[in-house]
């Protein structure tokens, strides 16, 4: 249920910017009536072709300062995609430069989704640029012997160079002939390789959407289907624009939204984390109970198994603690403890939900698969055995508390809930202490 709200969730920057803006090209007509009574609103739609210029600029500003290439590399590509669209109208499918456009933006998104999160200066980033660049290149040599095969640069190249006049010729010839497939009876605008293109790059794309649930992919995918209607409009004239603007505050919304939620949250987890923790307690009102909780003898399960596999346990008891009853908001405090608080319930309240919560995880099994250590020799070494299961037992301590005569404000019924759960450790752990 939790996999399903988060996703949703990052879905509705996207989907609503996307709809707005259909909405928007639906109603172009009226709008412009209703602007021609306005000297202002006259004078913005005057300025409307310029807007996409500056989201896409402070798209690039905000992946320098962030140090994110996958940002500054959407934003380029969508600058790029906003040129040519102005340049060649959607319409005008006789010129080649468009039909390899439209058939080289799905893939180039692809390329930009994935150098999310990495940084300006590395190999891959400039191996990126470089195939943009790279393509640009012959996409302009393959197509300018198509469109301008009477030129005189065209023809000063076949006078020097006729044996590979003849090979690009022929090469030209052929892309041009893949390009210009018999279009879809669904989106006449868009040829089939485009559409294929298009079809693809969003199934990878929400294909990793749906097992990362990373907010950034589902910028990618809302900024190439407002890309895609933008090249599917029957009125490319407010689509262009329209769209262009809504794919590049689709990517840099996504990005805000993905910088609060790592200065928010714990990335192991997902749950919010101490900070959260703090900001959320400035708004907890009178009555209200807070539960410490703190994983079994999770230094020695680390030792014995690793961490990577305590780093698994982490993941489960976070997983069981999204679903525990009462209302409660949950955090991770740090390590392997973590905090319930349950606004407007008092301890004998959340006693119950804290108890169906600790039974509910002591009767899970953890399964560890792990493997006997090699030998150090070469000759001892051999391959390695079979991965051996192990079903383990997770438990979890509690201690809870409330405001009171001792304890008013929450960071002193945070410390009340410690000693709490310091005494559910002392008398035999796997227990709520209030």
């Amino acid at each position: 249920m939790y996999s399903v709200k988060r996703i949703c969730y990052q879905l509705i920057v996207p989907v609503v910017l996307i709809l707005v803006s259909l909405m928007i090209v639906w109603k172009w007509p009226q709008i412009q009536a209703q602007f021609k009574n306005s000297k202002e609103l006259k004078a913005f739609l005057v300025l409307l072709p310029v807007l996409p210029y500056v989201i896409f600029s402070i798209g690039v500003l905000m992946g320098w300062r962030y140090n994110n290439m996958g940002l500054v590399m959407g934003s380029v590509v969508l600058v790029l995609s906003y040129l040519i669209t102005l340049r060649f109208s959607p319409g005008q499918w006789s010129n080649t430069y468009y039909e390899a456009y439209i058939f080289l933006l799905p893939l180039n998104m692809v390329m930009c989704s994935l150098l999310i999160r990495r940084y300006i200066f590395t190999p891959k980033s400039f191996l990126s640029l470089f195939l943009l660049l790279f393509q640009t290149l012959v996409i302009t040599i393959l197509c300018g012997r198509i469109d301008f095969s009477s030129s005189a640069v065209v023809s000063k190249f076949d006078s020097l160079i006729p044996f590979a006049s003849i090979r690009l010729d022929d090469f030209s010839n052929g892309f041009k002939a893949f390009l210009k497939m018999e279009h879809l009876v669904i989106f006449k605008q868009i040829p089939t390789p485009a559409i294929i293109s298009f079809l693809l790059s969003l199934t990878y794309l929400s294909v990793r959407f749906l097992k990362n649930r990373d907010i950034l992919l589902a910028g990618y995918i809302g900024s190439l289907a407002a890309v895609f209607l933008s090249a599917a409009a029957n009125r490319p004239e407010p689509a262009s624009v329209v769209f262009h603007i809504t794919a590049g505050l689709i990517l840099i919304i996504t990005n805000i939204e993905a910088s609060f939620f790592m200065a928010y949250n714990d990335e192991l987890t997902g749950l919010p984390d101490r900070r959260s923790l703090n900001e959320s307690m400035v708004n907890l009102g009178k009555k209200y109970a807070i539960a410490m909780m703190d994983i079994d003898h999770f230094k020695k399960f680390n030792d014995t198994y690793g961490h990577k596999t305590g780093d698994d346990v982490l993941k489960v008891v976070a997983t069981r603690l999204k679903e525990i009853s009462g209302q409660a908001k949950v955090f991770r405090y740090g390590g392997e403890e973590f905090t319930a608080v349950f606004q407007g319930k008092s301890v004998k309240e959340s006693i119950p939900h804290l108890e169906n919560f600790r039974k509910t995880l002591e009767t899970s099994q953890f399964v560890i698969r792990r493997r006997t250590r090699k030998q150090n020799t070469p000759v001892k070494r051999g391959p390695g055995p079979a991965a051996r299961q192990k079903q383990v037992r997770i438990t979890i301590s509690i201690g809870v508390s409330e405001p009171g005569k001792h304890h008013p404000t929450p960071e002193k019924v945070i410390k009340a809930a410690d000693k709490a759960l310091y005494k559910a450790k002392k008398t035999g752990r796997n227990r709520v202490c209030c």
